[in-house]
């Protein structure tokens, strides 16, 4: 079953699509929440969202993905969008998800793109009792590094333009002040759970060396995976294929792992 949901946020409604597996079972589902990139909406390039999620489902997980504000169907102007907005917005569709009745509230999982990899592992700092893991696709790392070197860049003539026109969108004054104030890994060091780290090693927007510095910070928590040549957005079949995978394989085996020790889920015979 897939349903439209509007929920309200504290600067306005998130618009989003909630994925329950098509099942008659009373047995409450694992989930996975899916957070968008920096300029991205909850359907992705290719529509990689909407294909996860529907693979989830049909593996017997339920996924939520919402737009996050300024971005997509959801309200507002991309220009307020700021990071600690998106981490603020991301821990209110935790909520709400968590708050479910079909959801195992002990059996909930984070997923983000880019910077919303970012914002997943951020908030996974701030809420690490509250997941069963942690799964980051191409994730940005530290946001005011981008910004430096995009003012560097423009600075030394390497590029031109305007530092807040993103692909064709304003970036605002209060992004970047956010950002320069925000220590991405420090706080994402609190999650004390299992990460899964995707990374293409064709990526040109964000390089394999901010998730090789994620692997620092989680240690032998982590498992990273490195799709050969792929880009950014895994968008090619055979690597959007690994990327699927390889992610459904760690959400399933962190779901058994977490059912296996919550007194709520006890072992099967």
């Amino acid at each position: 079953m897939e349903k439209y949901i509007e929920l309200d946020s504290r600067k306005g409604k998130l618009r989003g699509m909630l994925h329950l597996p098509d099942t008659d079972s009373a047995a409450k589902f694992p989930g996975v929440i899916l957070y968008h990139g920096f300029s991205g909406d909850r359907m992705e390039p290719g529509f990689m969202f909407v294909r996860f999620s529907r693979l989830l489902a049909g593996s017997g997980i339920a996924s939520a993905r919402f737009d996050f504000l300024g971005s997509g169907e959801s309200d507002g102007i991309f220009t307020d969008m700021t990071f600690s907005g998106e981490v603020e917005q991301a821990s209110t569709i935790l909520d709400y998800f968590k708050s479910l009745d079909m959801i195992d509230e002990n059996n909930i999982i984070l997923l983000g793109l880019s910077m919303g990899g970012a914002v997943a592992g951020y908030l996974a700092g701030m809420r690490s009792s509250d997941l069963a893991g942690l799964v980051l696709w191409a994730p940005a790392g530290e946001m005011r590094l981008f910004i430096e070197k995009r003012e560097k860049q423009i600075e030394n003539g390497e590029i031109t333009g305007d530092i807040m026109d993103i692909s064709g969108l304003r970036l605002g004054e209060g992004f970047i002040e956010d950002v320069r104030q925000i220590n991405v890994f420090e706080k994402t060091a609190g999650y004390r759970g299992e990460v899964l780290i995707v990374h293409g090693t064709g990526d040109t927007v964000v390089p394999v060396a901010v998730s090789e510095a994620y692997m620092q910070v989680f240690s032998s928590r982590a498992e990273l995976v490195l799709i050969d040549e792929a880009d950014h957005t895994f968008q090619g079949i055979p690597w959007i294929k690994q990327l699927f995978d390889a992610s459904l394989k760690f959400i399933q085996r962190a779901g058994r792992k977490q059912a296996s020790c919550s007194p709520m889920h006890p072992k099967e015979n």
